[in-house]
């Protein structure tokens, strides 16, 4: 089964994007964030009729997460039911062909002294204590923008960087609690560039993306019952013209 996660940045404005990434890669299960639409109006008989299922947590403007897959998706969890009273659509699990999926767009934290920081925070642990016990059997696989450059070797600048949100000591370690539930990182291991190191994001401005001058806030985390056979980074797709900022991780597994 071939899984692909993406940061689509505004599925309306992606429409063909999307279908062109799918049909490209013979992707069976995509996870989408920041669809920057409510579920009413999400594309569904669009992709309905290319042969997929939709299921969506959208939000007006901003936030949103999806899944899309060519197998039957068996509501799990949406965000709210897990984040108590909180109104963003960042999260939603699926049952797929006998995998437990899950789309997240963690916050992005916006600066070390605002809210939205401590948010992030919160999210972060929030997270860790749903996922803690589905990791304990299940074949779990969770995918998406987690807004946090895992170690130095993920950012092009790390000095720049230093003490900036996504890349700060508290989110690092949070993540790596993640991690430790029993996830591997399953690009460390597969994912190779000729271009030098791996990102999954790269700013509009300063041609960044021609220079290579990107992080790595995408990821796909699997448990280890899980045999996994390839992952790698969808560049071409973020090389399009009017793309998302982010380019699509894809992961094969059996």
């Amino acid at each position: 089964m071939r899984v692909a996660t993406w940061n689509v940045n505004s599925v309306r404005a992606r429409v063909e994007h999307l279908e062109h990434f799918l049909n490209e890669n013979d992707i069976d299960v995509v996870l989408l964030q920041e669809l920057k639409c409510v579920s009413e109006a999400f594309p569904r008989e669009y992709f309905e009729d290319i042969g997929y299922n939709c299921l969506v947590y959208g939000q007006k403007s901003y936030n949103g997460v999806a899944i899309l897959s060519r197998y039957s998706i068996e509501c799990l969890k949406i965000g709210n039911e897990i984040f108590k009273d909180d109104l963003q659509a960042r999260y939603i699990e699926a049952l797929v062909n006998g995998y437990v999926v899950a789309s997240v767009y963690v916050p992005n934290g916006q600066d070390t002294s605002a809210p939205a920081y401590e948010y992030k925070l919160s999210f972060l642990k929030i997270l860790a204590n749903h996922i803690k016990d589905i990791s304990q059997g299940e074949k779990f696989i969770i995918g998406g923008d987690f807004n946090i450059a895992r170690t130095d070797a993920d950012v092009y600048n790390p000095k720049a960087w230093q003490g900036k949100v996504c890349c700060t000591k508290r989110e690092r370690e949070l993540f790596e609690d993640l991690i430790n539930l029993g996830l591997r990182d399953v690009m460390l291991e597969f994912a190779k560039s000729e271009n030098g190191p791996i990102y999954t994001w790269w700013d509009y401005r300063h041609f960044a993306f021609r220079k290579n001058y990107g992080l790595r806030l995408d990821y796909i985390l699997t448990t280890s019952n899980i045999e996994v056979q390839n992952c790698f980074i969808d560049r071409c797709t973020r090389a399009k013209e009017r793309p998302s900022d982010h380019a699509p991780v894809i992961v094969d597994v059996k």
